[in-house]
């Protein structure tokens, strides 16, 4: 069962054209959830149980607290394994049969220590072939074939190793390999390279791959050539090194980001599940459309505030787009928007729904242990830069409604704002329960996220209670006595959420009992029993939701290990920084020019968290290494943010942006012509990454402490974005002509702008412009920050662009 489908159609239709919808939610199901729907009914449940079982066993481990980190990330893989590849049919069943039998020729030959490696190598190539064309060539939807099983077996025997023998591999044998060891380890691995290209993708793989074969390579390795000297960094390793490396230690498959998947974002993927089944999606995107439905172009104003309250509690761009554009898209065309603008705004705010705090999808959790970064001071750094994006956004649609001539909906057609808000308020209690825990109380994330997911478990069951015994959900009203119980005897009797939602729960429901009575129903004990029953139901589904959510971050957390593990083996680093220097010429606008592109690539063909880890490995080094040649004082996280903001700007670039795939099947629009749109759009969050980088304080980080410069950073940012936002749209108080565009993008470049940053350009004439204002002119005010004068000019400009508008105006008759 997949409950996000039955959840999506049982909502009430939007009124409008709402487009191919089953194409947008198929779409999604196969990149979030798997396309297999077995007929057998054991094959359904078999999933079905495994998807609630792990996230049982994620919640449970989480509470019991002490699981070492080798245990929790092998059975976590296992896990993710098992629906990778039971739900995700595989792309070329021919090439997971060879690989089966490729690697149970490696295994023979490491039980025979080579010996007869010509024989088993000749013995392996004839039964390949043989099972490549023995094997149908389409894999079927409806059921799991044998070689389904046969990859499961290897995963689960790869993963679940480490477990079995722990004590052997940590204890007794201190991560030194035996052959037991080593041949676990490339079942394991193999197992992997087939799940990620089942669920992930190829390039995640092939960069794998590559890397591996570079470990290899070398006069000491498994292959004995010499390597280029600009990448001649070791001699090359033995497969027994590779698989000690990537298998039995934290450096590798084990290492850092599926030790972030497995005790961190699970958790934050399950309260997000479980948030949407409570109904909080729609009622983000009920909220938006009552409170800025009526004004110009507002169902557009409303998608970006609707997907962005969504994306709070969703790291997921695609999941966003299904579940918002839905609601969204039929609107936006319905008040005038172009099909592929009205996809195109639902993917730019779906998209950037990852940049919003509190939950900022896997990348964001492996950012901070990375980093070594308290959770909620990442939170922090990324808290303007996501509300500058979104203000940007909502300026575009706005610059595109008054370009169209669109009026908003009329006051008849939306819910009226304050009843709605109270319908739906205490689902802002658990999100904010969360932030507070984790900024206010400094928890760690794990668990924070889990008293919030007990809460929201609490409200699940009071929700489904009051619906069967009123008919409705009731309002925020109904929730404050029993919320506010739970939040009592946590902050004040010190009780833990797992003991405090029980009484809480009996509360509600004598509550609930008491009002029935006085309204006169019939059968309280049995409505009672009856919600009980369907609040659980609807948890299992929660649980089920989040689980297959998180099959594919699984993997590709596992495979990025093995990218994560190469370099740090090989010194790949330091090779990657002299070739980056050596085509930059050492200059830093063009490496960040040159990373900004490398990541949009690579996102092409990678989700955003494997793109994060492969650019924070390769690339993120090589940007600091040369920031701290040319003696910037850029904060490591700014460097880490920047390489996370492209990431994220991939998901909608064409030709590949399966966020506006999704979003063209729901407008009925051509998706090339929609990722194309909503990359134009996405193009003001692009100038942030430049800004944060140069300018540290958009972060609100400051050496020296002081917030009037923070302030002036932060507005100056966002009069940058949207005088860029203005001269790309070509309208700001009418439409703009190019000379008018010209100036308020040079007017935007100059808000952004630094002294240092235009020394790294070469552009030294206006970098010096205020040495001479100072030295001529005796402008001493910018003594304590130089790049005023670069504002001045800029207000220059601004008021020119001002004035020619405001006269064509009168001269010109305007629009309605």
């Amino acid at each position: 069962m997949k409950p996000e489908e039955s959840d999506i159609r049982s909502n009430p239709t939007p009124p409008g054209d709402t487009g191919d919808l089953d194409k947008a939610v198929e779409l999604m199901q196969e990149v979030e959830y798997g396309a297999r729907d077995p007929r057998a009914a054991w094959q359904k449940w078999l999933i079905f149980l495994i998807a609630v079982a792990w996230s049982t066993f994620q919640v449970w481990a989480t509470w019991k607290g002490n699981l070492d980190i080798l245990i929790l990330g092998s059975i976590h893989l296992a896990f993710a394994f098992a629906l990778a590849f039971l739900a995700y049919p595989s792309k070329n069943p021919p090439r997971d049969a060879a690989v089966v039998v490729l690697t149970a020729g490696v295994v023979l030959n490491i039980l025979t220590a080579g010996k007869f490696f010509i024989w088993i190598a000749l013995a392996t190539l004839l039964a390949g072939v043989a099972i490549w064309y023995a094997t149908p060539k389409r894999a079927p939807r409806d059921r799991v074939p044998w070689i389904d099983w046969a990859v499961l077996a290897m995963g689960l025997a790869g993963a679940l190793y480490i477990v079995y023998d722990f004590n052997g591999i940590v204890l007794e044998r201190g991560g030194v390999a035996n052959t037991t060891d080593i041949i676990m380890g490339t079942i394991a691995l193999a197992a992997l390279f087939l799940a990620t290209i089942r669920v992930v993708g190829v390039a995640l793989l092939a960069i794998s791959g590559v890397l591996i074969l570079y470990a290899v390579t070398g006069p000491k390795g498994l292959i004995p050539y010499e390597l280029p000297d600009i990448i001649y960094l070791h001699s090359g390793y033995p497969w027994r090194r590779i698989v000690e490396q990537l298998y039995l230690t934290t450096e590798g498959i084990w290492g850092t980001p599926i030790q972030v998947s497995a005790r961190f974002v699970f958790l934050f993927v399950l309260f997000g599940a479980l948030l949407d089944k409570a109904g909080a999606g729609k009622y983000f995107v009920d909220l938006a459309y009552s409170g800025l439905g009526t004004y110009r172009g507002g169902p557009a104003k409303a998608a970006v505030v609707g997907s962005m309250l969504t994306g709070i509690i969703s790291g997921s761009s695609i999941a966003n787009v299904v579940t918002t554009g839905t609601f969204t898209i039929p609107l936006m065309k319905k008040v005038g928007y172009p099909p592929e603008k009205a996809g195109a705004t639902e993917v730019g705010s779906s998209t950037n729904g990852q940049l919003m705090p509190p939950v900022m999808g896997a990348a964001a959790f492996i950012m901070a242990e990375f980093l070594d970064l308290p959770y909620y001071k990442l939170i922090i750094y990324a808290a303007v830069p996501a509300v500058l994006s979104y203000i940007g956004l909502f300026y575009v649609v706005h610059l595109e409604a008054l370009k169209l001539g669109l009026k908003g909906l009329s006051k008849s057609e939306l819910p009226a704002f304050w009843p709605t808000f109270f319908s739906g308020a205490q689902y802002l209690i658990p999100v904010g329960w969360l932030m507070y825990e984790l900024v206010g109380l400094r928890h760690t994330p794990e668990r924070s996220a889990l008293n919030a997911m007990f809460m929201l478990i609490g409200m699940i069951v009071m929700q489904r209670i009051a619906i069967v015994i009123r008919g409705q959900k009731g309002n925020f009203a109904d929730y404050v006595i029993p919320m506010g119980l739970m939040l009592a005897f946590k902050q004040y009797f010190k009780m833990e959420f797992e003991y405090a939602v029980p009484i809480s729960l009996v509360v509600f429901v004598v509550q609930e009992a008491i009002l029935a009575a006085r309204a006169r129903h019939t059968a309280i004990g049995g409505g009672i029993l009856r919600g009980l029953w369907e609040g659980v139901v609807d948890i299992v589904q929660g649980f089920e939701a989040g689980a297959r959510n998180m099959t594919s971050i699984a993997i590709a957390t596992a495979s990025a290990g093995i990218i994560v593990g190469i370099v740090t083996m090989t010194g790949l680093g330091f090779g990657l920084a002299d070739i980056v220097e050596a085509m930059s010429g050492g200059n830093i606008m063009l490496v960040l020019i040159i990373s900004a592109v490398a990541s949009l690539v690579l996102g092409m063909g990678l989700p955003t968290t494997a793109n994060y880890i492969v650019m924070a490995s390769l690339i993120a080094p090589v940007i600091a290494n040369l920031a701290d040649k040319a003696e910037f004082a850029v904060p490591i996280v700014a460097v880490h943010l920047f390489v996370f903001y492209f990431g994220i700007l991939a998901d909608d670039t064409p030709p590949v942006g399966l966020a506006a795939y999704a979003a063209a099947a729901i407008a009925r629009s051509d998706p090339i012509k929609t990722g194309v749109q909503g990359f134009i759009y996405d193009m003001r969050t692009a100038i942030l990454p430049f800004i944060f980088f140069f300018k540290p304080a958009l972060l609100l980080i400051h050496p020296e402490g002081h917030w009037s410069y923070i302030v002036y950073v932060v507005l100056t940012a966002l009069v940058a974005m949207l005088l860029f936002v203005a001269g790309t749209q070509g309208w700001w108080l009418t439409r703009a002509t190019w000379p008018e565009r010209i100036g308020l993008l040079l007017a935007s470049f100059l808000l952004f702008t630094t002294q240092r940053m235009l020394h790294a350009i070469g552009i030294d004439t206006l970098a010096n412009l205020p040495d001479f204002l100072r030295n001529t002119l005796g402008m001493h005010v910018l003594d304590a920050n130089p790049d005023l004068a670069y504002a001045i000019i800029a207000v220059i400009l601004i008021a020119a662009v001002y004035l020619s508008q405001r006269a064509r105006i009168r001269r010109e008759p305007q629009p309605a």
